[in-house]
């Protein structure tokens, strides 16, 4: 009989029970992380991205920008949309840990201050659709897509840009504001 040696065997109590070393190595990462201050500066970050995402002046700025004004359902999309956006900028710029943590900083920040835009989003169809559209090599032309179908009109170029927009403008606004935390 052959002997697979790379094959590996999902067990469990091993992720229940992670090695000692294991959590030592991520609380001194952790620790360095809080010292250097950029835990702090990726958690601020979160909080600013959720604060864009709720009903944000910026955000209506940038749909005036494209000549319509939002009906409430494509306003609820587009601050949906925002959400993800900034989620996936964070998970794609900066490390794990500083994403997660920026990450858990504006769901907290969106569940405190904005429960009822927060249990409209929480059951996930929109980041699903978005999620596997920035899958798709052209991320943004793929997302503002998905944008235009969950507001109803698959075909519209106007809310296929916008949606492209506000996903770009996400990923450009946490390259900038990480770079100036640094």
């Amino acid at each position: 009989m052959e002997q697979h040696d790379d094959i590996k065997i999902f067990a469990p109590e091993a992720a229940e029970n992670p090695p000692p070393e294991d959590l030592d190595r991520l609380a001194e990462q952790t620790e360095a992380l809080r010292e250097s201050g950029n835990l702090g500066a990726a958690k601020g970050l979160g909080r600013e991205l959720a604060s864009l995402s709720a009903q944000s002046p910026e955000l209506t700025a940038l749909t005036q920008s494209f000549g319509f004004a939002l009906t409430p359902a494509r306003e609820q999309q587009l601050h949906v949309l925002m959400v993800f956006s900034g989620q996936h900028a964070l998970r794609a710029q900066l490390p794990q840990l500083l994403s997660e943590a920026a990450v858990t900083a504006m769901n907290n920040y969106l569940i405190n201050h904005s429960k009822d835009f927060w249990d409209t989003i929480s059951d996930g169809s929109a980041f699903t659709q978005y999620l596997l559209a920035a899958r798709e090599a052209a991320q943004s032309v793929s997302v503002g897509e998905a944008f235009a179908r969950r507001c109803g009109q698959e075909d519209n170029p106007d809310l296929r840009e916008l949606g492209a927009t506000v996903f770009t403008a996400a990923a450009e606004l946490v390259r900038a504001r990480w770079e100036a935390a640094k």
